[in-house]
């Protein structure tokens, strides 16, 4: 399968600003996809999540039931723009993300579309309950497209410590899809309104991000190499977030595979062996192990189900005083003492 449509015709490489309007994220998003379309068949588009009413996830899992069933798994909230965020996801070929990094992670909108996609746009999920129902379902086809992807991340401090998380959560949206990130790249020094302007570095390292998603592109599923500046300590995600017990185990946080830390010459490294890496959740065997982890826990649930009116009852009973806003009343007719 290769990127390019064999009748010729335009690849979509869709941009996501998580920030605001011309803002530093949204500049260097822009910077993106201008050198990407200058690339033979790539054409782009750019959605302002800002410009979204997304509500958040309610956890109420009928997605994912209609999913068992073999429906479509869509979200029973229907009155805000998912369903538009969603399509624009299925319709295109390639994803670049840009936010800004407010206090260590992405913004909280990103976070909330990544809550919405979640487990009911996980591609394993749709494989295995297709199976289920003997192959059929009513699940939409393009989650199975093949795409590539970037990340870019702005912060205004000087130093990386304060955006650790900004470019690893940023997985949390295009794992379940299984969007293979060819290329990421973290700013600093951005916090003020166009600022990022002024670093010229920046603005071509942006760009050189954009050409290498329009170039991944065109090459055979699957076969795009990662082209960011530094490889990173998991060599699945390319980032360095790992989760550290008492051992010399070490655990990636966002591939959630194993590997064996060890010292070498003032230097750590970390090893994960090939069959640790296809176990990662960015890969579609990780993330069909996680389908059977789940399938377990469902069955202990409805093992116990008849059980649960009467262990929930004294919540149920209990008289728990919940604070919730005066009906009618404006927050800007709340005055401090009124929130003390």
């Amino acid at each position: 399968m290769f990127w390019l449509p064999l009748g010729g015709g335009f690849v979509k490489l869709l941009g996501l600003c998580c920030g605001k309007k011309m803002g530093n994220s949204e500049l260097l998003l822009r910077e993106a996809l201008m050198a990407a379309e200058k690339v033979p068949g790539i054409e782009v588009e750019m959605v302002r999540l800002l410009d979204l009413s997304i509500e958040p996830c309610s956890g109420c899992i009928a997605c994912l039931v209609d999913m068992v069933r073999g429906g479509a798994g869509h979200c029973v909230q229907h009155d805000d723009d998912f369903p538009f965020i969603e399509d624009k996801f299925y319709d295109c070929d390639a994803l670049i993300v840009s936010s800004p990094v407010y206090i260590l992670t992405p913004t909280g909108y990103l976070r909330q579309l990544c809550d919405r996609f979640g487990p009911s746009h996980d591609a394993a999920f749709a494989e295995q309950t297709r199976i289920m129902n003997g192959g059929k379902s009513k699940y939409d086809d393009r989650i199975f497209k093949p795409r590539v992807g970037g990340f870019i991340a702005v912060g205004g401090a000087p130093l990386a410590n304060w955006v650790p998380m900004g470019l690893p959560l940023m997985h949390l949206l295009t794992f379940p899809m299984n969007v293979q990130i060819v290329d990421q790249t973290q700013v600093l020094r951005a916090g003020n309104p166009g600022q990022v302007l002024f670093r010229d570095e920046a603005m071509q390292r942006a760009a050189t991000l954009g050409r290498n998603v329009a170039e991944a592109m065109h090459k055979p599923a699957g076969t795009a190499q990662w082209m960011g500046d530094e490889p990173g300590t998991c060599p699945v995600c390319h980032c360095g977030l790992l989760v550290v017990g008492k051992t010399a185990a070490v655990e990636c946080a966002i591939c959630g595979i194993q590997g064996t830390l060890k010292e070498n010459d003032g230097r750590v490294e970390v090893n994960f062996s090939p069959e640790e890496q296809q176990k990662s959740r960015l890969v579609m065997e990780g993330k069909r192990i996680h389908f059977h982890e789940i399938q377990e826990v469902t069955g202990e649930y409805f093992a116990t189900k008849d059980q649960l009116p009467a262990r929930i009852e004294k919540y149920r009973t209990h008289n728990l005083k919940i604070a919730s806003p005066a009906k009618g009343k404006s927050p800007a007719n709340y005055k401090r003492s009124d929130r003390t």
